[in-house]
């Protein structure tokens, strides 16, 4: 059971700071090992929205580029992309390259490797934490993003 919705109101003040971690860290103390795990999870999925969110802006954008400049096998637009994952020695990370689907049904593979799109496949790395072989799916026209 996650904490009651007064919390954040109880911390607001605090945020900012130097007495804010010292008061978190009091909280967090009084907490059951169930309740942080419920804390945890809930504080990975905000991150994983807040990062899919900015990924489908940044994707949007960066896809209509791509198309304008003739980079892509369709002039169609793009609706939506799918990554695969590449493993370094520190873990497994979503690929910049990716296929794009495009509003005709053509698929083109294009490299995304722009320092927004790069800096937030990296975010979702680090929530995900996607394993070998598994796909990040963008759905540009839902703004769904999904791990298969």
């Amino acid at each position: 059971m996650l904490l009651s919705p007064a919390l954040p109101s109880a911390l607001a003040p605090l945020v900012g700071t130097t007495d804010f971690d010292t008061e978190l860290g009091r909280l967090l103390d009084t907490l059951t090992t169930a309740q942080l795990y419920d804390i945890e999870t809930a504080c990975v999925e905000r991150q994983r929205t807040y990062y899919g969110r900015k990924l489908v802006t940044a994707l949007r954008l960066r896809t209509r580029e791509l198309v304008a400049d003739r980079e892509t096998d369709s002039r169609w637009p793009v609706v939506g992309v799918v990554f695969g994952t590449c493993e370094w020695e520190n873990g497994v990370f979503w690929e910049t390259t990716g296929e794009v689907r495009h509003l005709d049904g053509t698929r083109s593979f294009v490299d995304l490797d722009f320092e927004d799109v790069s800096g937030l496949l990296a975010d979702l790395s680090g929530t995900e934490r996607p394993c070998g072989g598994e796909r990040l799916r963008v759905d540009l026209l839902t703004g769904d993003v999904t791990v298969s």
